[in-house]
């Protein structure tokens, strides 16, 4: 928000400090899918992993990438694979695995696969299409794995290159291959494994600043929302010891006013279950400061204190307000957002991390992309004008010349009448398709250019054939708002209503 600027320096810089003022990069703008008015939240929630911490995606898949690779290789596959340099930018959110066939795929908002690899081999479009142009992908949980979380980047990026393995060195198998799904199987039970014996987040815990951004906004963001009045609350899926290490790191002393990163939140879950936490409920067991359970199990955790387990029930009785006057804000699109918001009726925020990145290749492309548009105009009226050329023309081929000289036609020139007629159509509709064609070899050559910007393999994760992506109608439908960083808040006021742009169909854009 700009004030008027006739104010003095001094007023100016002392509003900008308290964050009234602040004009953020793109980058780090809140974005909003519903209406939202921040003063009627008094109780705001974070997720941790990804949302208040967040990670070096490069350096997580490197660490992930080879803890899982070990795990792999103890369970039988081949010594080849510790020799692989997966691409680390191969996969992203969004995605759906098909475990049955060893692709990766990525839909429109309506199901329909844009994209896809059989491991690392793009699929052209007529095999993709004849795979699964008729099907409306995700339904078989068995054979479909979606992609939702930062998290599980690594693991689609090894699944890929064993697909590879299989496909071309099946003689590195000494006993019997696994099939695709067997492949995934084992993939994801391996880095679940590293996750759980701590062989990942032991060294994390270890060096936190290799792995974490330590960001300098977060202490005042949170600061700035308990000074307006707001209630906070921790709700992690990960345990103790690892939240204690990593919110020390990102808070313990950012600001001298709280002595410790437990002094920011009015209450603290640890190891919540999420998406469970949501759907079913449980008792909360009070813990010590080493993560040992302290007390007796709860139906309803107390201000202060720390808890693990837990169901939304409970903290919901806690908090001791309406649904709707929760703000939770996460990373994870299913566990944190689309379960929060179906279960509990708490208003969501969605931290996509990837999203600066995306923000700043359309700044970067904005031409390009403002010549994108452009060209998907032209090319749908072609389209439209061949198609009704095309229209007429097998029409004008069932005529006669009886049929024209029933309409007033001399009966000696109906014949040529009728040929000239139809040559003047084909030439106009051949001039047509020439144009179409040079339109759409233009737009295609601009698409692939900005495609690579966003990913070299899959292009924005924000959109597919030029519609809104499956992830991007997942955070259109079930994210209340959505920023690339928790401490973007600092630069909006805590009484800040969110307006929503305005939904418009297609009709709606005839009289404008």
């Amino acid at each position: 928000m700009r004030l008027a600027p006739d104010l003095p320096p001094s007023v100016r810089r002392l509003l900008f400090e308290a964050g009234v003022e602040a004009e953020p990069p793109i980058e780090r703008r809140i974005f909003t899918n519903r209406d939202l008015n921040f003063d009627n939240v008094p109780v705001v929630g974070f997720d941790m992993d990804y949302t208040l911490a967040v990670y070096d995606q490069d350096a997580m898949e490197a660490l992930s990438i080879a803890c899982t690779i070990d795990k792999l290789i103890a369970r039988g596959y081949p010594e080849r694979l510790s020799k692989l340099e997966p691409e680390p930018h191969f996969a992203m959110r969004g995605l759906l695995v098909d475990k049955r066939l060893g692709n990766v795929l990525k839909q429109d908002r309506h199901g329909y696969v844009g994209r896809a690899y059989h491991g690392l081999r793009a699929l052209a479009k007529a095999e993709r299409r004849a795979t699964y142009r008729t099907q409306r992908l995700g339904g078989e949980r068995e054979r479909f794995v979606p992609v939702d979380t930062l998290f599980a980047l690594p693991e689609v990026t090894i699944y890929a290159n064993i697909v590879e393995l299989l496909d071309r060195h099946p003689e590195l198998w000494s006993g019997d291959r696994p099939s695709y799904a067997e492949a995934w199987d084992d993939v994801r039970a391996c880095i679940d494994e590293a996750h759980r014996d701590g062989t990942i987040k032991d060294r994390i815990r270890a060096a936190p600043g290799s792995f974490i951004e330590r960001d300098a906004d977060l202490g005042p963001t949170l600061h700035k929302l308990r000074s307006a009045g707001k209630r906070l609350f921790l709700l992690t899926n990960s345990l103790l010891p690892y939240t204690d290490a990593l919110m020390t790191y990102l808070l313990g002393d950012a600001m001298t006013a709280y002595g410790s990163w437990q002094a920011y939140f009015d209450w603290i879950v640890v190891g919540a279950r999420k998406p469970t936490f949501f759907r079913e409920p449980a008792a909360f067991v009070e813990l010590d400061g080493t993560g040992e359970p302290s007390g007796s199990e709860v139906a309803v955790p107390q201000r202060g204190r720390i808890y693990q387990g837990g169901g939304q029930e409970g903290l919901q009785r806690a908090l001791g307000v309406h649904p709707d006057e929760v703000l939770y804000v996460g990373d994870h699109i299913y566990g944190d957002v689309v379960q929060s918001k179906k279960s509990s009726g708490w208003r969501t925020a969605l931290v996509v991390q990837d999203l600066e990145h995306e923000l700043a290749v359309r700044r970067d492309f904005a031409v390009e992309l403002a010549d994108i548009e452009h060209l998907h105009r032209l090319r749908a009226q072609l389209a439209e004008r061949l198609s009704q050329l095309r229209h007429v023309g097998r029409t004008l081929e069932r005529f006669e010349a009886a049929d024209v000289v029933a309409f007033g036609a001399d009966p000696g020139e109906a014949d040529v009448l009728l040929e000239t007629s139809r040559a003047n159509l084909r030439r106009r509709y051949d001039r047509t398709r020439a144009y179409f064609e040079e339109v759409q070899a233009a737009l295609e050559r601009r698409e692939a250019a900005v495609d690579r910007a966003f990913n070299p393999y899959w292009g924005s994760m924000f959109a597919e054939r030029h519609e809104t992506s499956w992830f991007g109608a997942q955070v259109e439908d079930f994210a209340c708002i959505y920023t690339s960083r928790v401490s973007n808040f600092l630069f909006v006021s805590p009484s800040r209503y969110f307006h929503a742009p305005r939904g418009r169909l297609p009709h709606f854009e005839v009289f404008r």
